[in-house]
Protein backbone atom coordinates (compact mmCIF):
# COMPACT_ATOMS: atom_id res chain seq x y z
CA UNK A 1 0.00 0.00 0.00
CA UNK A 2 1.49 3.62 -0.70
CA UNK A 3 0.21 6.67 0.80
CA UNK A 4 -1.29 9.69 -1.34
CA UNK A 5 0.20 12.85 -0.72
CA UNK A 6 -1.07 16.29 0.96
CA UNK A 7 -1.15 17.43 -3.22
CA UNK A 8 -3.37 14.22 -4.01
CA UNK A 9 -6.43 15.86 -1.39
CA UNK A 10 -6.79 19.10 -3.83
CA UNK A 11 -9.71 17.32 -5.29
CA UNK A 12 -12.75 18.32 -2.81
CA UNK A 13 -14.70 15.61 -1.83
CA UNK A 14 -12.59 12.87 -3.48
CA UNK A 15 -11.23 10.04 -1.21
CA UNK A 16 -8.82 7.71 -2.51
CA UNK A 17 -6.72 5.02 -0.38
CA UNK A 18 -4.99 1.19 -1.61
CA UNK A 19 -7.32 -1.03 0.39
CA UNK A 20 -6.81 -4.05 -1.12
CA UNK A 21 -3.73 -6.36 -1.59
CA UNK A 22 -2.37 -6.69 -5.45
CA UNK A 23 -3.01 -10.69 -4.47
CA UNK A 24 -6.84 -9.90 -3.33
CA UNK A 25 -7.38 -8.03 -6.66
CA UNK A 26 -5.94 -11.17 -8.64
CA UNK A 27 -8.10 -13.46 -6.42
CA UNK A 28 -11.02 -11.21 -7.21
CA UNK A 29 -10.20 -11.33 -11.20
CA UNK A 30 -9.91 -15.47 -10.58
CA UNK A 31 -13.57 -15.57 -9.24
CA UNK A 32 -14.85 -13.30 -12.38
CA UNK A 33 -13.24 -15.47 -15.14
CA UNK A 34 -14.51 -18.13 -13.20
CA UNK A 35 -17.77 -17.18 -13.70
CA UNK A 36 -18.00 -16.49 -17.12
CA UNK A 37 -21.58 -17.92 -17.49
CA UNK A 38 -22.90 -15.27 -15.32
CA UNK A 39 -21.53 -12.72 -17.37
CA UNK A 40 -23.68 -9.82 -18.39
CA UNK A 41 -22.13 -8.21 -21.94
CA UNK A 42 -23.39 -4.62 -22.21
CA UNK A 43 -23.23 -2.95 -25.58
CA UNK A 44 -25.07 0.68 -25.24
CA UNK A 45 -23.84 4.04 -27.09
CA UNK A 46 -22.68 5.00 -23.77
CA UNK A 47 -21.28 2.12 -22.19
CA UNK A 48 -19.17 -1.22 -23.57
CA UNK A 49 -18.43 -3.46 -21.06
CA UNK A 50 -18.90 -7.18 -19.49
CA UNK A 51 -20.46 -7.21 -16.24
CA UNK A 52 -21.34 -9.22 -13.32
CA UNK A 53 -23.56 -8.22 -10.83
CA UNK A 54 -23.19 -8.98 -6.89
CA UNK A 55 -24.79 -8.27 -3.61
CA UNK A 56 -23.48 -7.79 -0.44
CA UNK A 57 -26.30 -9.82 1.43
CA UNK A 58 -24.93 -12.66 -0.27
CA UNK A 59 -21.32 -12.31 0.66
CA UNK A 60 -21.33 -15.64 3.09
CA UNK A 61 -23.55 -17.86 0.99
CA UNK A 62 -22.69 -17.46 -2.84
CA UNK A 63 -19.48 -19.18 -2.91
CA UNK A 64 -19.05 -18.58 -6.95
CA UNK A 65 -17.76 -15.20 -6.06
CA UNK A 66 -17.80 -15.14 -2.23
CA UNK A 67 -14.30 -14.24 -1.36
CA UNK A 68 -14.30 -11.18 -4.13
CA UNK A 69 -17.54 -9.52 -2.06
CA UNK A 70 -15.96 -10.28 1.47
CA UNK A 71 -12.85 -8.49 0.16
CA UNK A 72 -14.85 -5.39 -1.20
CA UNK A 73 -17.28 -5.05 1.79
CA UNK A 74 -14.28 -4.95 4.33
CA UNK A 75 -12.16 -2.23 2.01
CA UNK A 76 -15.68 -0.29 1.82
CA UNK A 77 -15.94 -0.57 5.61
CA UNK A 78 -12.59 1.16 6.03
CA UNK A 79 -13.19 3.78 3.29
CA UNK A 80 -16.73 4.61 4.27
CA UNK A 81 -15.37 5.23 8.06
CA UNK A 82 -12.24 7.04 7.23
CA UNK A 83 -14.73 9.23 4.84
CA UNK A 84 -17.19 9.99 7.66
CA UNK A 85 -14.42 10.81 9.91
CA UNK A 86 -13.15 13.35 7.51
CA UNK A 87 -16.12 15.08 6.39
CA UNK A 88 -18.25 15.89 9.72
CA UNK A 89 -21.07 16.87 7.52
CA UNK A 90 -21.80 14.44 5.63
CA UNK A 91 -21.82 12.10 9.19
CA UNK A 92 -24.41 14.11 10.77
CA UNK A 93 -26.91 14.57 7.93
CA UNK A 94 -30.11 14.73 8.77
CA UNK A 95 -31.61 11.59 7.20
CA UNK A 96 -29.43 8.05 7.22
CA UNK A 97 -27.86 6.55 4.80
CA UNK A 98 -26.85 2.89 3.71
CA UNK A 99 -24.54 0.70 1.49
CA UNK A 100 -26.46 -0.03 -1.59
CA UNK A 101 -26.77 -4.06 -1.66
CA UNK A 102 -26.49 -4.04 -5.53
CA UNK A 103 -22.91 -3.18 -7.18
CA UNK A 104 -21.50 -4.54 -10.05
CA UNK A 105 -17.53 -6.02 -11.06
CA UNK A 106 -17.12 -4.63 -14.70
CA UNK A 107 -14.17 -5.53 -17.37
CA UNK A 108 -13.15 -3.61 -20.04
CA UNK A 109 -11.36 -4.73 -22.78
CA UNK A 110 -9.10 -2.32 -24.73
CA UNK A 111 -11.44 0.32 -26.69
CA UNK A 112 -14.61 0.02 -23.85
CA UNK A 113 -15.47 1.75 -21.20
CA UNK A 114 -18.49 4.08 -20.55
CA UNK A 115 -17.83 6.97 -22.89
CA UNK A 116 -20.47 9.69 -22.23
CA UNK A 117 -20.15 12.12 -19.43
CA UNK A 118 -23.11 10.94 -16.64
CA UNK A 119 -23.55 11.24 -12.59
CA UNK A 120 -24.87 8.85 -10.47
CA UNK A 121 -28.07 10.31 -8.87
CA UNK A 122 -29.54 11.42 -12.54
CA UNK A 123 -32.57 10.95 -12.61
CA UNK A 124 -34.10 11.44 -9.46
CA UNK A 125 -32.25 8.23 -7.25
CA UNK A 126 -31.13 8.63 -3.59
CA UNK A 127 -27.32 8.57 -4.53
CA UNK A 128 -25.52 10.07 -2.83
CA UNK A 129 -22.12 8.83 -3.08
CA UNK A 130 -20.34 6.81 -5.99
CA UNK A 131 -17.57 3.86 -5.28
CA UNK A 132 -15.08 2.58 -7.21
CA UNK A 133 -12.23 -0.22 -6.47
CA UNK A 134 -9.58 -0.41 -9.07
CA UNK A 135 -8.55 -4.24 -9.46
CA UNK A 136 -6.54 -3.53 -12.41
CA UNK A 137 -3.93 -1.18 -13.36
CA UNK A 138 -4.37 0.35 -16.45
CA UNK A 139 -1.98 3.57 -16.55
CA UNK A 140 -4.23 5.15 -19.51
CA UNK A 141 -7.79 3.71 -18.10
CA UNK A 142 -8.74 5.96 -15.19
CA UNK A 143 -11.81 8.07 -14.38
CA UNK A 144 -12.80 11.72 -16.38
CA UNK A 145 -13.82 13.92 -13.96
CA UNK A 146 -15.24 16.83 -16.20
CA UNK A 147 -16.23 19.58 -13.82
CA UNK A 148 -13.08 18.94 -11.88
CA UNK A 149 -10.62 18.82 -14.62
CA UNK A 150 -9.14 16.04 -12.77
CA UNK A 151 -8.56 12.09 -14.45
CA UNK A 152 -8.34 9.58 -11.81
CA UNK A 153 -5.65 6.92 -12.40
CA UNK A 154 -6.66 3.29 -12.22
CA UNK A 155 -4.13 1.58 -10.12
CA UNK A 156 -4.97 -1.83 -8.72
CA UNK A 157 -6.12 -2.09 -4.74
CA UNK A 158 -7.19 1.31 -4.58
CA UNK A 159 -10.62 2.86 -3.51
CA UNK A 160 -12.52 5.76 -4.74
CA UNK A 161 -15.51 7.57 -2.75
CA UNK A 162 -16.89 11.20 -4.50
CA UNK A 163 -19.94 12.95 -4.12
CA UNK A 164 -22.86 11.46 -7.21
CA UNK A 165 -23.83 14.88 -7.64
CA UNK A 166 -23.95 16.58 -11.04
CA UNK A 167 -20.57 18.50 -10.33
CA UNK A 168 -18.55 14.46 -10.02
CA UNK A 169 -20.19 14.13 -14.03
CA UNK A 170 -17.42 11.73 -15.28
CA UNK A 171 -16.56 9.28 -17.86
CA UNK A 172 -14.23 6.46 -18.57
CA UNK A 173 -10.38 7.56 -19.97
CA UNK A 174 -10.70 4.63 -22.84
CA UNK A 175 -7.63 3.00 -23.00
CA UNK A 176 -6.92 1.41 -26.56
CA UNK A 177 -4.07 -0.59 -25.30
CA UNK A 178 -4.93 -2.51 -22.25
CA UNK A 179 -7.74 -3.85 -20.14
CA UNK A 180 -9.37 -2.37 -17.15
CA UNK A 181 -11.49 -4.43 -13.89
CA UNK A 182 -13.41 -2.58 -11.79
CA UNK A 183 -15.89 -3.14 -9.26
CA UNK A 184 -18.56 -0.08 -8.80
CA UNK A 185 -21.42 1.03 -6.70
CA UNK A 186 -23.26 3.84 -4.53
CA UNK A 187 -24.18 4.83 -0.71
CA UNK A 188 -27.69 5.89 -0.80
CA UNK A 189 -30.33 7.74 1.28
CA UNK A 190 -32.75 5.82 3.59
CA UNK A 191 -35.74 7.33 1.83
CA UNK A 192 -38.16 8.93 4.65
CA UNK A 193 -35.60 8.41 7.84
CA UNK A 194 -34.04 11.03 9.91
CA UNK A 195 -31.80 10.47 12.67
Amino acid sequence: MKPFEDADYDVPFLYRDFLLTPNQCIEITKEFFENIHFHISVDSDSKISTDLAAKFSKRNNLLRYSKSVNYIWDALGIALEEYTNRYESFRTLACQWKLDDDFNFQFYLPGQGFANWHSENVPLRNRILVWTVYLSNCEDGGTEYKELNHTEKCEMGKVVITPADWMYAHRSQISHTKQKFIATGWISVIPNMKR
